[in-house]
Formats: C-alpha cells, structure tokens, sequence
C-alpha cells in the first residue's frame, strides 16, 4: 500500500558556483564517476563507471547520462525550466519555481527492461554566499518487462506509479570547497518503488580551472518511513567534472 507523501523534496540540482545566479550565463559540464555498490544489497561488490554531460542557465538546466557494469546498463535524460512569473531575484538571493520531467531506461542482465518517467516540480533558493537549497516533489510512473513472464508466454508488462520527492542543500566557500547533502527517493540511475529514500553526503573541491574533484558516500533505506526499515544498498561515488 502506497504512503501519503508528507514532504517536498528535490530532484535535479547541480553543485555549481552559484555566487553568478543573475549573470545570464550558460554553463556547460562533463562528468565521469567511479562507483563502489560495496558489500550490500543486490549488486554487491561491483564496480559501475557513468558519465554525464549537461548545461546550465539563467531559465533552463539539462542533462543526461550513462552508467553501466556487467549486470546492468542505465540511460537518463531531463531537465527543467524556470518560470519567469514565480522568479524573485534580490542582491544577494534568488527564489525560482519551475517544472520538468525525467526519463530513464535500464536493462538489467537478462532479468528485465525498465523505464521511468518524472513529472515534478522544483522550488529553488540560491544565495549570493554559494548556498544553494532545493525542494521537489512530483509523480513517476514506472513500465518493468520481465524476461522470465515472457519466456513463459505470460503478459511480460508490469505498471507503477508513485509519488517522488526529494531536497538538496549544497554549500561552497570561497576557496572552492563544497558540501552537498541529499535526501530523495531515487538516485541519477535507481529508481525503487516509494518508499526507499536514499541519503547522500559529498564533499568535493573546486578549483579555478573549472575541474571539480568530489567524493560521495550514499545509502538506501527500504522502507524507510515505516517502522521496519533497513539499509540495502551503500555506494561509494568518486567523481571528476568540467565546466565550462
């Protein structure tokens, strides 16, 4: 049985320097990211290697990307736009409220096919300091084949829909530093059924070059509002992205 969703939360948001908000520039980026599943879950102590690319500006942010191991194959896209009627900009701050949606296929071995589909919504605080807080809440809708239903001349098609939400703090400091915490349903390439929250912690460096060095450790919580829950996936993320 599905939960009510008590909160917002936020999806899509990019660990930018955000001290030019009102400069009207686009900001482009490429990323690539090591990632350790470690010794839980299903796809324990395996390695997964992605890579992203995307854009960023004054109205509109974008971005896609690709992971994959010997399992699994992942693909997303999406972005998201601000609208110029529910946009504030001060000195020193800027509140935006926008839209956008999400896809993402995998294929995992000879198990199954999945696609997810987002809807949400996003409130967005950016502050002149490098502070940065977004909420997002919105809808997914989830169609799983599974090979083995086929094979046995079985309706091989599974439909899900759920609400998502997640928020997003990043902080960076002058000298380039950043810590970023997350709390959201989903991850960029796992998309479990609600409700399974996951939460992140990064810390990365950014240097003048426009090159930025992060660590991320993240964890999974099944059932995580309930009062059963457990951990069943903890991943370490090393990452290495360009803008320009």
């Amino acid at each position: 049985m599905k939960k009510p969703l008590l909160s917002l939360v936020s999806l899509l948001s990019f660990s930018f320097l955000f001290a030019g908000f009102n400069d009207g520039k686009t900001t482009k980026f490429v990323q690539f990211d090591l990632t350790s599943t470690t010794y839980t879950g299903v796809e324990r102590y395996n390695t997964l290697f992605s890579g992203e690319a995307g854009a960023v500006s004054h109205w509109w942010e974008t971005s896609a990307g690709i992971q994959g191991y010997k399992n699994a194959f992942d693909f997303k896209a999406g972005g998201q736009v601000w609208f110029p009627f529910t946009n504030w900009e001060y000195d020193i701050l800027r509140l935006s409220l926008g839209a956008g949606a999400l896809y993402h296929f995998q294929k995992y071995s000879d198990v199954s096919f999945e696609n997810d589909f987002l809807a949400f919504s996003t409130f967005r605080l950016w502050m002149d300091g490098g502070l940065t807080v977004s909420f997002f809440g919105g809808y997914s809708w989830k169609i799983t084949k599974l090979s083995a239903l086929d094979d046995c001349g079985i309706y091989p098609y599974v439909f899900d829909d759920y609400p998502t939400a997640g928020m997003t703090i990043d902080k960076v400091w002058e000298n380039g530093l950043e810590f970023c915490f997350e709390h959201s349903l989903h991850d960029d390439y796992r998309f479990p059924l609600f409700c399974a929250p996951r939460y992140a912690f990064l810390l990365a460096v950014n240097l003048d070059s426009g090159i930025r060095y992060g660590a991320e450790y993240s964890f999974r919580v099944i059932d995580g509002y309930a009062a059963s829950p457990y951990v069943d996936s903890r991943l370490i993320k090393l990452s290495a992205r360009y803008s320009f």
